[in-house]
């Protein structure tokens, strides 16, 4: 329950009734006949009238309080008058108050709190002296004259100073006053019901110092600013303080650059302002809010919170005279560019709000706008004077420019006489100075454009506006860059643009316009030589991949037929005899021949496209090392033995005879992997065209050469003329890879040629051989089936190696493919005392290892595959040739296995103790690279760990199965500890080889 107020009045606190004089005999009575009093009905709780009032937190402090203390006593007692003005309070949707007796008592709804501010809730049951001290003395006459007269008082912006918000406030209020008769016949009480209108007096009051801004005369700066300050002189309570600078960025470096330029309230020489400061280090006053209000977007507030308001002492504030609790600093900037800074002091007697600072950033930008009307103005009349200055000599600049422009300008007569023309016109053309006549200027033209030139004239004298045309000249023109395929020389264009000057309706001259356009006419041709290109090469590529996908796709046919022979072969059996059963053996095995064959064609396919990849992306690296010429040759023809067996084709291979100087080279540095590219493809395409001839010889020569010129390779005489060499593309002619010669050594050079009795090639189909996508005829496709990438490759890793590559035939007898590569002499390798390392992919070519002399010598391989069916099929094959084979899924398996093996050592044993005893051997392992739990890698750095733990009782070869056989990983694979690198897909014969290489 609220505490009641104590009246400061008489302590006389009897109800008054109604009959008996009023104690203030400045009020009157009229005579009105007396009103019958209503008939009450009570409640035990003794005023059940109030039960039709809302129950709201606000009306809880009118039915919660103690209406004894005060004059209008309990509430059972209040006489129906009072009662319904009581309610209707509450009911009112306006700000409403009743002051009720003579001492005033009020009592009022939620709404009129609002606007009672500091009084309120002490306002409920007090007198108004005492809830408003500082209204007395406005409001008590009114209260007088409505008790005197009986009638209603209208106040419009009623200028109340009211204690709300923490602050003694500036209010303003609309409202009405209406007397209330009583039970006595006499005016008992006053009805007030009002509402705020400040925010509309303020607003107005702060709109009027806007226009007065913005309707000032276009005056001088100066004046501008001070006619500014004038108007803020206008509204002293809103603006309590002013000061104005203007900032010049064009004074000298390190002087003062702000100036004071006018003030409200605020002493000359007072430390807030100085005269003058330098924006950019000055900390005197306030010219760091300064720095900071350019910094910023929006106004910089400042008050008791954010800065030290004793800056501020000793200033004379306007208005109430009060110092402002907020000061705002605005930066005045033009276009992007300051001019300055203008502060203004806020009502000390208002809150700084959004409508009090967008009254402030309103009336800077009216400031800034007459600043920047005030600098145009001037800026217009230097304007005017320049060009007063400009006219005079005017003639003389156009001259000038027309003389130096960089497109040549050019006057004719109605005479065909040309009238005046720059230098450049002349430069441009080439027409000769000497003759002014327009007739010869034909004589410059190429004789295609004579017809053009004219019907352009023409048509300019008959008045037609505006051409554009280009012509071209008869002098030539040099292109910054020749093209060796350039047809013809390029000639001048110029473009020209003509006009008539037309006065009055007639032609009176004709103005020319050139430009010379040789170089954009050259670059057009230029990209459209390369469109043409591009969409050439673009053909190419696709016929390319029609090509490669035929011939992927069609022993990939065949192989899906002959399988499917295979696996059903056993249900076309006529008859279980040992004769039938050979028979579908035989044919059995006649299919998987084929299957092969069309395996390894098309494993010759996608390795000649992975090389063409790796060309392209210039990730294709030379390795040389120490290797047998002799060997790499033959065991490069081994990977033939079946195709050539098929085809009845023989392979021979044949060492020419050397000078006595290289009968001692016996290895050389060979990239043996590149070279054995060279000759699969080399060879590969000889069986093919000697597979369907009579004779069918296949003939590989090799040998050295010193001395060779990169210009002029060695002369080789075949059964079928001379080589044709093909000029290689790079201007250097190399091999990078090699260690560099010694002073006075020539350069050794390994060749090879590969001579088949296949059909040969005519000079046509020789001139396409070695190109990209590219073969002799359009039908070789056709009847041999080819990429036309073999040759291309052969040519690219032959001229990476420092050599050159060329051909022989004679057509219907045979080819011979002949080239030769950069090298030198090296060392025999000494037999290896242990298996060792090497970087070389073991699948299409074999290292310098040694093979093993024991053909069918077994072996206890341990496999890691993931793959089930790969697992169970190369199980099955290298079970087929008498080795054990035991498998695990993952490298993770295969370390629990080889704890079961006889090469495990206890843990608990002595390192240099016996190996223990277990029934699974193994010699080596086949580890695939890619697996899931473990991959084979990891698995092998583990194995090799627990070997120098001497947990196992020998170092264990290992050979990785990948496909992944880039040099960078077939490194990591060596790296990681394994002997050779076996690529995917293999033979069961190429995977022994291996075995048996590393094993020796």
């Amino acid at each position: 329950m609220a505490e009641p107020i104590e009246s400061n009045e008489d302590n006389d606190m009897s109800l008054v009734h109604p009959s008996a004089p009023l104690a203030d005999d400045r009020l009157t009575t009229r005579a009105v006949p007396i009103r019958p009093i209503l008939e009450r009905s009570e409640t035990s709780s003794g005023h059940a009238w109030t039960e039709s009032i809302p129950n709201t937190e606000h009306n809880a402090l009118f039915l919660n309080y103690d209406w004894t203390k005060t004059p209008l006593g309990r509430l059972s007692n209040w006489d129906p008058v009072l009662r319904s003005y009581a309610c209707m309070i509450f009911a009112d949707s306006r700000g409403a108050c009743l002051y009720w007796g003579p001492k005033q008592v009020a009592l009022y709804n939620a709404e009129f709190a609002v606007f009672s501010g500091g009084a309120h809730p002490r306002l409920m049951g007090a007198t108004f002296a005492v809830a408003f001290p500082e209204l007395v003395a406005d409001i008590q006459p009114m209260f007088a004259a409505i008790y005197q007269t009986g009638q209603a008082v209208s106040v419009d912006n009623i200028e109340l100073m009211t204690e709300r918000h923490g602050f003694l406030e500036e209010a303003y209020f609309v409202g009405q006053f209406v007397p209330v008769w009583g039970m006595s016949g006499n005016v008992e009480g006053v009805y007030n019901t009002t509402y705020e209108s400040t925010s509309k007096v303020l607003s107005e009051r702060r709109r009027r110092v806007t226009e007065l801004v913005a309707n000032m005369e276009s005056y001088p700066v100066e004046k501008t600013l001070t006619e500014f300050m004038q108007a803020l002189r206008s509204n002293p309570r809103d603006i309590t303080v002013a000061l104005m600078y203007t900032y010049d960025a064009l004074v000298g470096e390190g002087m003062p650059n702000l100036t004071c330029s006018g003030s409200i309230g605020i002493p000359e020489g007072h430390n807030c302002a100085p005269q003058t400061a330098l924006l950019e280090t000055d900390q005197a006053g306030l010219i760091p809010l300064f720095r900071k209000a350019r910094n910023s977007s929006t106004p910089v507030v400042i008050n008791e919170a954010s800065s030290d308001m004793t800056l501020f002492d000793g200033v004379t504030w306007a208005g109430f005279g009060e110092p402002s609790k907020t000061i705002v600093i605005c930066a005045l900037e033009i276009s992007g560019n300051l001019h300055g800074f203008f502060l203004v002091g806020t009502n000390p007697r208002g809150a700084y709000d959004e409508a009090t600072e967008s009254s402030i950033t309103d009336i800077a930008a009216r400031l800034k706008l007459k600043w920047a009307e005030s600098i145009s103005k001037a800026q217009e009349r230097k304007r005017e004077a320049m060009l007063e200055r400009l006219v005079t000599d005017s003639e003389t600049r156009l001259q000038h420019m027309a003389h130096s422009a960089p497109v040549g300008m050019c006057q004719i007569g109605l005479d065909s006489r040309i009238a005046w023309a720059n230098d450049q016109f002349y430069q441009i053309t080439g027409h000769d100075r000497s003759k002014p006549d327009m007739s010869d200027f034909r004589a410059i033209l190429a004789p295609e454009e004579y017809e053009k030139h004219d019907r352009l004239v023409a048509n300019l004298l008959e008045g037609n506006v505006r051409a554009v045309r280009e012509f071209r000249l008869k002098r030539g023109w040099k292109p910054p860059v020749s093209q060796e395929d350039d047809e013809e020389p390029y000639s001048t264009w110029i473009l020209a643009t003509n006009f008539p000057l037309i006065e009055h309706g007639l032609v009176k001259l004709l103005m020319v316009y050139v430009t010379d356009i040789s170089h954009q006419k050259w670059a057009e041709n230029v990209q459209s030589r390369n469109a043409k290109l591009a969409t050439q090469a673009k053909r190419r590529q696709e016929a390319f991949l029609d090509v490669t996908s035929h011939e992927m796709r069609n022993p990939l046919t065949a192989i899906t037929q002959l399988a499917d022979g295979i696996a059903r072969s056993v249900q076309y059996v006529p008859e279980v005899t040992p004769k039938a059963w050979q028979d579908v053996a035989e044919q059995n095995a006649a299919a998987a021949d084929t299957i092969l064959a069309c395996a390894a064609h098309q494993r010759r396919v996608i390795d000649d496209v992975l090389i063409l990849s790796r060309l392209d992306s210039q990730m294709l690296s030379i390795v040389p090392v120490c290797a047998n010429t002799e060997k790499v040759v033959k065991d490069t023809i081994r990977m033939f033995s079946g195709e050539s067996a098929m085809n009845d084709i023989k392979i021979t291979a044949v060492k020419a005879m050397e000078p006595k100087s290289l009968q001692k080279i016996n290895h050389i540095l060979l990239d043996t992997s590149r070279m054995a590219q060279i000759l699969i493809n080399l060879i590969s395409n000889a069986i093919k065209f000697t597979a369907t001839q009579e004779l069918r010889e296949i003939t590989v020569t090799y040998g050295y050469h010193a001395g060779i010129q990169p210009t002029k390779p060695p002369d080789f005489r075949t059964k079928y003329g001379g080589i044709t060499w093909v000029t290689p593309t790079a201007a250097e002619h190399d091999n990078a890879a090699l260690p560099p010669l010694q002073a006075g050594d020539d350069r050794l050079y390994a060749y090879f040629l590969v001579r088949d009795t296949g059909p040969g090639i005519d000079q046509d189909g020789i001139n396409r051989l070695f190109q990209r996508f590219s073969q002799a005829t359009p039908k070789t496709h056709i009847t041999y089936g080819c990429s036309g990438l073999g040759l291309y490759i052969v040519r690219e890793l032959v001229e990476k190696q420092g050599g050159r590559v060329g051909v022989a035939s004679d057509p219907g007898e045979g080819s011979v493919f002949a080239f030769y590569i950069a090298t030198m002499a090296g060392d025999e390798p000494e037999e290896p005392t242990k298996p060792s390392k090497t970087t070389a992919v073991a699948n299409h070519t074999l290292t310098n290892g040694t093979a093993d002399p024991e053909a069918d010598r077994v072996y206890n391989i341990l496999l890691v595959e993931d793959n089930l069916i790969n697992q169970r099929i190369l199980a099955k094959q290298l079970r087929m040739t008498g080795s054990t084979v035991e498998v695990a899924d993952n490298g993770l398996d295969a370390l629990t296995l080889l704890a079961k093996t006889d090469i495990w050592r206890d843990p608990s044993a002595s390192p240099a103790g016996p190996a223990a005893t277990n029934p699974i051997k193994v010699d080596l392992i086949l580890m695939d690279v890619e697996m899931p739990v473990m991959d084979g890698l990891t698995a092998t750095r583990r194995i090799r760990e627990l070997e120098g733990e001497g947990r196992l009782a020998k170092r264990l070869p290992i050979i990785a199965v990948t496909a992944n056989v880039r040099q960078e990983q077939v490194d990591t694979a060596v790296q990681a500890g394994v002997d050779k690198v076996l690529s995917k897909p293999f033979t069961t014969g190429e995977a022994l080889e291996v075995i048996r290489e590393i094993m020796s």
